[in-house]
C-alpha cells in the first residue's frame, strides 16, 4: 500500500495488557478495519526502513500486521502494530494520514473482491481462506540456467584462487575456505563459509535488511521472489519464488532463496540456479477446493494437531517435466504451513481407495 508510506508514525504505546485473552481476535479482525498482513514477524528496525518513524525509542519488537481503523477522519490517525504469535498489540498515532485514500481504494470495494471465510485455529489465531472454489491455471515455462561464474565471482573474495571439481550431482568450487556446490540436475546452488560457524549467534533485528543486501550483491533478484520466513534466533531468513501472484513450493528448494548468518558473515547460502524465462502457452484450468472443503477436511484427520498450523495458502508446486529437461510445470494446489513446515494439501480421490486427505 503505497498510500501509507507517506504517513509519519509516532508515540507508540504497547496496550498488550489492555486487550483480555477473549478480545484478541474481534480487537484484530472487527469490521470496519483494513488489515496489512505480512508473512512473519518483521523486526520494527524493518519498518523503519518502509514507513517513515518519528518515535525512536521503540526496538527489540516484531510485528506481522499493521491493523487501520476505517473510522477515523484523518490528519491523525490511530494505528495498531501487531504481532499475533507475540500476542502483542503498540498503538500508534500516525500523522499526515490520507485515510479517504484507503477508503475509497480498498474498504469501499471491498465486496468486489473475492469473499474469505475465517478459520478460528485458537482464540488468539484465526486464518483467512476463500469461501468459494477458485480457478487457476496450470502453468509451464522454459527454465533459462543462470551462469556459475556469476555467482563464483560475487560470492568468492578472490575467483582467481577458486578451484573446480567435477562430481556426479554436479560441480564443486571452493578456494580452501569457502564451497560453493552447484546441483545440476535439481538447478540449485549452495554456498558454504564454514569459518562463520564458530561466531556468536544473538538475535539481530537488521538481519532480514542484511539478507536483502546481500543477494542485491551476490547473484540478484532473479525472478520474483518475496520474503517469507524469519527466525531471528537461527538467523535464517527465506525469500520464496511468487507466480501470478501466488507462491511457489518445491520440495527440493527449488522456489526459495535461504540465508543462514553468522554474527558478522553468511553461513549458508541456498538459491535456485534458473530463472522462469518464457511462459508456454500450453495452460490448463484447474478448480481448487474452496477453503470450507479444505478445512473441513482437515478437521477428519486424526493425525493433523490444529494448533499447530500456522497457515494455509493456495500455491503453487514446481514440477520438472519428466520429457522436456527445460520445462517445469507450476501445478495450482493448497498448501499449509504445519509446524514451521510448508505441506501440500493433498486432496484427490482414488477409486479404489476413496478420498485421499492429508499433508504431503
Amino acid at each position: 500500500m503505497k498510500e501509507i508510506k507517506n504517513w509519519t508514525f509516532d508515540h507508540f504505546e504497547n496496550i498488550s495488557s489492555t486487550i483480555k485473552k477473549e478480545q484478541f481476535l474481534s480487537f484484530i479482525h472487527g469490521k470496519g478495519k483494513i488489515e496489512i498482513i505480512y508473512p512473519d514477524d518483521i523486526p520494527i528496525e524493518m519498518y523503519r526502513t518502509m514507513f517513515q518513524f518519528e518515535d525512536q525509542d521503540v526496538e527489540k519488537v516484531q510485528f506481522d500486521r499493521i491493523i487501520i481503523p476505517m473510522n477515523e477522519n484523518g490528519g491523525e490517525v490511530t494505528v495498531y502494530f501487531v504481532s499475533v504469535n507475540e500476542k502483542r498489540i503498540y498503538k500508534a498515532i500516525a500523522q499526515d494520514a490520507a485515510i479517504e485514500n484507503l477508503k475509497q481504494t480498498y474498504y469501499e470495494r471491498a465486496e468486489r473482491y473475492t469473499p474469505f471465510l475465517s478459520y478460528d485455529i485458537s482464540e488468539t489465531k484465526s486464518l483467512f481462506l476463500p469461501a468459494r472454489p477458485l480457478v487457476l491455471n496450470r502453468l509451464q515455462y522454459y527454465m533459462d540456467e543462470l551462469s556459475t561464474d556469476r555467482f563464483k565471482d560475487a560470492l568468492f573474495t578472490d575467483p582467481s584462487f577458486v578451484k573446480k571439481d567435477v562430481l556426479n550431482f554436479g560441480e564443486e568450487y571452493t578456494d580452501g575456505s569457502r564451497l560453493m556446490d552447484v546441483d545440476l540436475s535439481k538447478k540449485l546452488l549452495l554456498y558454504v563459509n564454514p569459518a562463520a560457524r564458530g561466531e556468536t549467534k544473538t538475535a539481530d533485528p537488521t538481519i532480514l535488511q542484511k539478507s536483502i543486501d546481500f543477494v542485491n550483491d551476490h547473484g540478484g533478484w532473479t525472478d520474483t521472489y518475496y520474503f517469507n520466513q524469519l527466525d531471528e534466533n537461527g538467523r535464517k531468513v527465506t525469500f520464496r519464488l511468487f507466480a501470478n501472484g501466488y507462491p511457489v513450493f518445491n520440495r527440493y528448494g527449488m522456489a526459495e532463496i535461504v540465508q543462514i548468518w553468522g554474527e558478522n558473515e553468511i553461513i549458508n547460502y541456498q538459491r535456485p540456479l534458473f530463472t522462469l524465462a518464457i511462459p508456454d502457452r500450453v495452460s490448463l484450468p484447474i478448480t481448487l477446493s474452496s477453503g470450507y472443503e479444505v478445512i473441513d477436511q482437515l478437521k477428519k484427520q486424526k493425525n493433523i494437531q490444529h494448533e499447530f498450523i500456522d497457515d494455509i495458502s493456495i500455491g503453487y508446486e514446481l514440477v520438472r517435466d519428466s520429457e522436456r529437461e527445460n520445462i517445469v510445470v507450476l501445478e495450482p494446489s493448497w498448501y499449509c504451513l504445519y509446524n514451521g513446515t510448508w505441506r501440500k494439501i493433498v486432496m484427490t480421490t482414488d477409486e479404489r481407495r476413496g478420498d485421499i486427505i492429508g499433508l504431503e
